[in-house]
Formats: structure tokens, sequence, C-alpha cells
């Protein structure tokens, strides 16, 4: 019994989860994280070496695990929560705190248990329902939130309290003295779009956690050691704790990189169908740009992997973002999205400062996801531009899967 607790204890360290760290300023580093050392380093056992490799995480590009993700079903995460922040979480809902009727507790099958207070909450929706951002975002000059309940539209309810098995929407005009609202059961509700204000972008070092499960976390990382990394949630005002058992990437933000889709356009977008009808508008058209999404929603996906920041556009798309000389390197995956159907064929290109620099050839859905690194220095404004093929622009969704600039 003795030996074997000895060879379990010997063969702790191999069941830590290999990880792949990527940095476009060194080779990538293959091995087990070892610990986030003083020096804000990834210190990263490497097979074969004594002396593990050291990756600063301000110029970490991402972290994976090659774990591959869950298969969702309604019954086990039945619930698909957006935060303030831009986070997704798949979960279960449950009563919170006796003494703060505000926050609600939320499950899932791989980020564990959170409390969360409803101001934090964008919007939620019943998977069983709605399907992903289907429900129309909320006017700028809206009043209320809007619940969509599956019966009829109450335009003017505010989320007053979310509890295990519904929650309760307050309708002044219809609800009067009631204050506490009427409670809803899941089963009656697409979904809550609530009126929130945007908290202001976060400027520091933060890591972009993608999980097994489809959810998103976001936080500053305090430390990272036997097989766990803990993080401060700046939304939900805690630390969060998560096993690499349980996630499929980290993307790190705001060191040396600077992602596109957190950055204004210099120009509106010009996108356009493929055959343009005479009575075109722009602002009915159904797929403009999405910022960390696909073209029709969900996560960006090319040949399997789920990457967390990016573009996703339909062709006929030309973008454009002003760069004032800041940056070296300009750095992206292209491909299809993998919800695109087989008639999707698209064509990638980049225009520096209106020269033409790069052009993908034509790409469908089973090509081989292309990796593009352009130098970018003295550059004014960089143009990503897709463009349809002569078969048309059908299913021609597609992906700049995390486009970044470089300092």
């Amino acid at each position: 019994m003795t030996r074997l607790l000895v060879c379990l204890i010997a063969l702790a360290p191999a069941l830590l989860a290999q990880a792949t760290v990527t940095s476009i300023f060194q080779k990538p580093a293959v091995g087990t994280i070892q610990k986030l050392d003083q020096q804000g380093r990834l210190e990263v056992k490497v097979a074969g070496s004594d002396v593990p490799a050291r990756v600063p995480l301000d110029e970490v590009e991402e972290v994976t695990f090659g774990h591959k993700g869950d298969e969702r079903k309604p019954e086990d995460a039945p619930l698909r929560v957006y935060l303030v922040n831009g986070d997704l979480l798949h979960g279960t809902a449950d009563n919170g705190p006796e003494d703060d009727e505000e926050v609600f507790v939320l499950r899932g099958k791989r980020f564990g248990e959170l409390q969360i207070n409803i101001e934090a909450v964008k919007r939620i929706e019943v998977v069983a329902n709605v399907a992903p951002n289907l429900l129309p975002e909320l006017a700028p000059d809206a009043k209320f939130d809007h619940a969509y309940l599956v019966e009829q539209l109450d335009p003017s309810a505010a989320m007053q309290r979310i509890v295990k098995d519904g929650v309760y929407l307050y309708n002044r005009i219809i609800d009067g003295d009631n204050v506490e609202g009427v409670k809803y059961a899941w089963e009656r509700i697409r979904g809550v779009v609530c009126k929130r204000t945007v908290p202001a972008p976060f400027t520091k070092l933060e890591g972009i956690f993608t999980l097994r499960d489809g959810s998103m976390l976001r936080g500053a990382i305090k430390s990272w050691a036997g097989g766990k990394v803990t993080f401060e949630h700046r939304t939900l005002k805690r630390d969060v704790t998560l096993e690499e058992s349980n996630l499929i990437s980290v993307t790190m933000k705001n060191g040396r990189y600077i992602y596109l889709s957190d950055m204004e356009f210099a120009e509106p977008p010009d996108e356009r169908p493929w055959l343009l009808p005479p009575d075109f508008k722009y602002e009915e058209y159904l797929f403009k740009a999405r910022r960390d999404q696909a073209n029709l929603g969900g996560p960006i996906s090319l040949r399997g992997k789920v990457y967390a920041k990016g573009l996703g556009v339909h062709a006929i798309s030309r973008l454009s973002f002003d760069l004032n000389r800041g940056y070296t390197r300009f750095v992206a995956d292209i491909g299809v999205d993998d919800s695109a159907g087989d008639l999707a064929s698209v064509e990638f290109k980049v225009y520096a400062d209106g020269k033409l620099v790069f052009e993908s050839g034509v790409l469908r859905r089973s090509a081989e996801v292309r990796t593009i690194d352009l130098e970018v220095l003295n550059v004014r404004r960089i143009v990503l531009e897709v463009t349809a093929t002569d078969d048309g622009d059908s299913q021609d969704r597609a992906n700049w899967a995390n486009a970044k600039l470089v300092r």
C-alpha cells in the first residue's frame, strides 16, 4: 500500500494538463505550467529540459490545453447568461443569499458556483426557447428592461430578482403596488434583455478564459500553479479559480497585443450582399460584422478550434482601422467559420495604406486554417476585405480570428 501511494505521488505531476503557451516573440513552450513567478512570467516545465521555459504574461498570445468542448444539453445548462463585461456563462440558476435578493447563484459544469448581482447581467436567454442572439438589443433610449415571454411581449418590465425556478419581473403600470413583481417560470420566458450601463474598457492585462462548456470569463490573473489559475473578476467583484482540466484556452489581452475587435473602425464598415438590390439599406442588413463572435452569433470557430477574440464577417465585407504608425505586425488566423455550409467560399485581402499586401486565394470551409503575419511598421491604416467568389455569397461566413496588432 505504501509503495502504491509513493507511485501515485510520483505520477501526480504527470497528471497536470499539458499546455501549449504561444507567443509571437518566441517559440511555443509545450509542457506543464509550474507557476506564475514574481516577474509575471509563466514557468513551463518542458520535457527533456531541466530549465523551465519562461514566457512573460504580457507577451503570451494564448495558452491551450488540447481539450475538446462539451456537448451541452438544455437540461444540464438551461440558461445562457451574458454579463455586462462580455462574459458568457452556461448554467443553472439557484437562489442566492437570504439577506440579498439582488444576488443569485449560477452553477456551471466547468466553473462551479458563482454569485452574481443582477445589475451585472446584460441578458438572459432560456436555451430551450430561443437560439443565441435572436433577441434584439435595446434601443439606446430604452427606459426599461425588455422581457420576451413565450406568450407575449412585455416591453416595459424590469428584472427584479432571479431564483432557482424563475425570474421576478416588475411592470409598474400593470403590477402597481406589488413592488416585488410577478414571478415567471423559466419555461414561459424566451429571455430578458436588460438596460445596463456598460463599464469602461478594462485596460490592465487580463486573461479571457474559454471553458469546455462554452462559457467565457475574463479577469486579471493573480496566480497560476498546481493546475489551477486564479483571477480577479472585476464585474463579479471577487476572485475566481478555474481548473486547467476545465479550460480549452486562455487568451491574453492588453499586453503586447491589441485586438482589432477592441478598436473603433476608422470609417463605417462597407458591407453588402453580392447581388445588391436597388432598395438595399445598410441599417437593415442582417450580416453586419460582429466583434468576438461568428457572423450569425455563437463563438468564432475554425476547424474545431474556438477563438475568444476576432471579427466575424460575411462576404462582401470591408473593415478599416487606423494604426497611426503605432504597431509593428498584424497577425490573424483566417478561414470560413465552422457554422457555414459547404457552399461557402471566400477570399481574404489585406491593404496597408491602400496597397494590397496579402490575398489568400479562394478558401472553403474544408481548407486548413491560414495564419497571416504581416509587417505594418509605419502603416497609417489597414483595411481587411472579404470578397465573395464567382459562385455568389451563399453561407459566406468568414473569420478574422484573434486578429491583432503587435505593439
